[in-house]
């Protein structure tokens, strides 16, 4: 059987690894400079919902590649059914080139390069830093792929995963003229903060304010280092006329938690908005649809179909979803409800996300253990999940839980995707017990 042929697209994909939605200003920060995603959100799409699946380095990348779930489960059970759908085989047998760029100063699962046509490694040394050999990379692959006309470019960049190497002018941006506040003195006292460059994963001093808003700005010194990498990419595609004929994705594989919740790094699977919620932005050709931001839950499982459905190539079965129609606007949301899970050593997180609630449910791991209770949270009125109102809404609380577990077992089942219904029990509980019934669906009580 020919293999089928794609249309005419170029794609360039970021992963910005490690990047917190928390530190970008398109995204509600407010003091920290990131002009390129601010200008790649003003001419874009920005998905305000986009939650990982599983936000370790491996699993997203499973994801992305495989558009599958695959949760981390307590039981010694069969994988995932293997799916048949690899997105960067599916697109080499359609004709797209494919180019990796990866910054191998930072580990990374090494399945991810298996398979691209062309492989580039970034490498820090004395003469620059992995990003700028990385970008540098780019302009090379750009100048190659010239003649071609369909390729997709992943830009894979680690510059905000610690240990942080970040020029001496962001880090002044941020730490040289802090103000420190001296009750007893009748003038405040500037000082200079020192950088955490290479801040130890684990718990954190809830009371050490110092050292949390030094992480704080040392972090955000590298992201302002990584926009302008960004802005550079963008120059580059503009100095090539590329910019308004690729699709350019901006994404991250993961959040890092940086003490909101008494924990530094992928030490914890607390799935809170800092690891969960991630950036997802998108610049159509063109500019179509400038400015749009999508409201509807995403999650890495759908990359994976919208790179098909970009390159004109059927549907894989997969759990995703295709999310250009989110982006040129056609379709609300493509699903009910986001779900994440995570294992850390022997402990295991799962948790659920929908408009108006995070759910997180910690599980007992190989250890026999649990990590900590159950936890409900108010969305999007508690973005940073501080008010635990697990107690308030046991009724809800039970069927969020018996919905994520019912939506775990549903991905560990061949063929397509049947997640289980999400109601509105608290509502259903206010009818009259006769309506009440008639909105449960048969089968269920």
């Amino acid at each position: 059987m020919p293999s089928l042929q794609s249309e005419s697209m170029k794609v360039v994909v970021v992963n910005a690894r490690g990047l917190h939605l928390g530190y970008v200003s398109a995204c509600g920060n407010e003091w920290i400079e990131t002009p390129a995603l601010d200008r790649l959100a003003a001419e874009g799409v920005v998905f305000d919902n986009h939650v990982a699946d599983q936000p370790d380095p491996a699993g997203a990348r499973r994801a992305w590649r495989g558009g599958r779930y695959d949760f981390p489960h307590p039981e010694e059970r069969p994988a995932v059914p293997e799916s048949s759908a690899d997105l960067v085989r599916l697109l080499k047998d359609a004709g797209v080139v494919t180019s990796l760029i990866i910054d191998t100063d930072r580990e990374s699962p090494a399945n991810f390069s298996d398979g691209w046509d062309v492989v580039m490694e970034a490498e820090a040394d004395d003469e620059a830093t992995a990003l700028e050999y990385a970008l540098e990379g780019a302009g090379q692959a750009l100048e190659s792929l010239a003649e071609t006309d369909s390729w997709l470019l992943w830009l894979e960049l680690a510059a905000l995963l610690p240990p942080w190497e970040v020029p001496e002018e962001f880090l002044e941006r941020y730490l040289a003229e802090q103000v420190e506040e001296d009750e007893e003195a009748d003038e405040s006292e500037a000082v200079a903060l020192a950088p955490l460059l290479d801040p130890s994963a684990g718990p954190v001093d809830p009371h050490d304010d110092l050292t949390f808003v030094r992480l704080q700005r040392s972090y955000a010194a590298a992201v302002s280092y990584l926009d302008a990498g960004l802005d550079l990419l963008l120059k580059e595609l503009e100095e090539r006329g590329l910019l308004d004929e690729v699709l350019l994705i901006v994404t991250t594989d993961h959040g890092l938690p940086l003490g909101e919740h008494g924990v530094v790094g992928l030490c914890r699977p607390w799935l809170h908005d800092e690891l969960t919620h991630l950036p997802l932005m998108m610049r159509l050709p063109k500019g179509e649809q400038a400015g749009r931001r999508v409201l509807a839950l995403t999650q890495p499982v759908d990359l994976a179909p919208t790179l098909l459905a970009a390159f004109g190539l059927p549907a894989a079965p997969v759990h995703g979803h295709d999310l250009l129609p989110l982006a040129r606007g056609p379709v609300a949301k493509v699903r009910d409800y986001a779900c994440s899970g995570l294992r850390v050593g022997k402990v295991i997180e799962w948790a659920l996300r929908s408009p108006e609630w995070a759910f997180l449910l910690p599980l007992r791991g190989d250890s026999g253990e649990a990590a900590r209770s159950a936890q409900l949270y108010v969305k999007p009125d508690d973005r940073w999940e501080l008010n635990d109102v697990l107690q308030h809404h046991p009724v809800l609380s039970e069927h969020l839980e018996a919905v994520l577990r019912g939506f775990v077992e549903a991905t560990r089942r061949l063929g397509p995707l049947r997640p289980p219904e999400l109601r509105d029990v608290e509502a259903e509980a206010a009818l009259p017990a006769e309506e009440a019934t008639e909105n449960i669906p048969e089968g269920e009580s």
